[in-house]
């Protein structure tokens, strides 16, 4: 296998992230300058097993959610049933002490703080943000900052509910389209009808459901791109999970200051900023430290990700958060 910095590596990872095609099939059947064989490639990626994950990036704004990035000191075990959590992480904001990071997507309607409030902890820092973007850097390729995503709701999750399972499912190792069909036929058991009215459910190859979730969410225009989890280069590199106080073209020319030491970037917006994800050699320690004192003194909640793998297991519980009858989401 090549080394995960390798630039055909690189090439084949930003191909499949700037895909509007969910699943390897989809990809090959539709992407004729693909950087490698779809052999090869569905080879590489079952040697790989959970240490590779692709998740299709989708504006959930549009759905009733907002991301919120939850930092946890001394959690109790059970912050990891958390039922809004769809990734997670240990972090470290010195290098002495762990904080668990979680990823969650809640709804609009939800009291989060009242949720948080019943898992014990010492302490507990929410960062709310829009949907995010991710770029891996290459040669000349355009270092990309989302913007927020303009008010407005879509309807489609009352209209097609299974787009709720499909999207959400797909944040779980492994992620193939069989096995997200195989893992959502267990959690929602005969429910899945209520999931898919007025279809013909197909037990076996499931995975067509998924596609076809998938094609309206693109079709919507709330399919981005393909989020990329890639533990070997994430065992090569530093991740560094920071707040940046500034606005779109601040952001722009703080990330290009850091460009050279700069292997990929998540940007999330947020009220009066932007919230990051930085991926990059150990050299980018050095090269935010010592970044204009104007722009170092506008960040602030910065944490290293500690790289523990494999990383804690949580899930984001549809089956009992969403009500597919009426295309909206309950309270926990």
């Amino acid at each position: 296998m090549k080394s995960p910095l390798h630039p055909l590596v690189f090439k084949h990872l930003r191909s499949v992230q700037a895909s509007d095609k969910v699943g390897l099939h989809g990809f090959f059947r539709r992407n004729h300058d693909a950087p490698r064989s779809s052999r090869t490639v569905y080879r590489w990626q079952r040697s790989l097993g959970d240490q590779l994950l692709v998740v299709p990036n989708v504006l959930v704004e549009r759905l009733g959610l907002r991301h919120a990035h939850v930092f946890v000191v001394n959690p109790d075990p059970s912050w990891l049933s958390l039922p809004y959590a769809v990734e997670s992480a240990w972090v470290t904001p010195d290098f002495c002490q762990e904080v668990l990071y979680l990823h969650c997507l809640v709804p609009v309607s939800t009291v989060f703080a009242d949720v948080l409030a019943r898992y014990p902890c010492a302490r507990v820092e929410v960062v709310w943000s829009g949907s995010g973007w991710q770029s891996f850097l290459q040669d000349d390729y355009a270092l990309g900052v989302t913007k927020p995503v303009p008010p407005g709701t879509s309807d489609l999750a009352r209209r097609l509910p299974f787009v709720i399972p499909a999207m959400l499912e797909l944040w779980t190792y492994p992620n193939s389209l069989p096995l997200g069909w195989a893992r959502i036929r267990l959690r929602l058991g005969t429910s899945v009808r209520q999931y898919l009215p007025r279809t013909r459910i197909q037990y076996v190859n499931g995975k067509t459901h998924l596609t076809a979730a998938f094609r309206a969410l693109k079709e919507e225009a709330l399919l981005q791109q393909q989020l990329i989890r890639y533990h070997p280069l994430l065992a090569q590199s530093v991740e560094v999970f920071l707040t940046a106080r500034m606005d779109h073209d601040e952001v722009l020319v703080f990330l290009q200051r850091l460009r050279p030491c700069l292997h990929a970037i998540e940007t999330y917006p947020m009220e009066g900023g932007y919230w990051c994800r930085l991926l990059g050699p150990h050299r980018l320690l050095d090269a935010i430290i010592n970044v204009p004192t104007i722009e170092r003194e506008r960040l602030s909640g910065v944490h290293f990700h500690t790289k523990r793998h494999p990383t804690p297991v949580v899930r984001f519980h549809y089956e009992t958060l969403f009500d597919p009858t009426k295309g909206n989401w309950r309270t926990a």
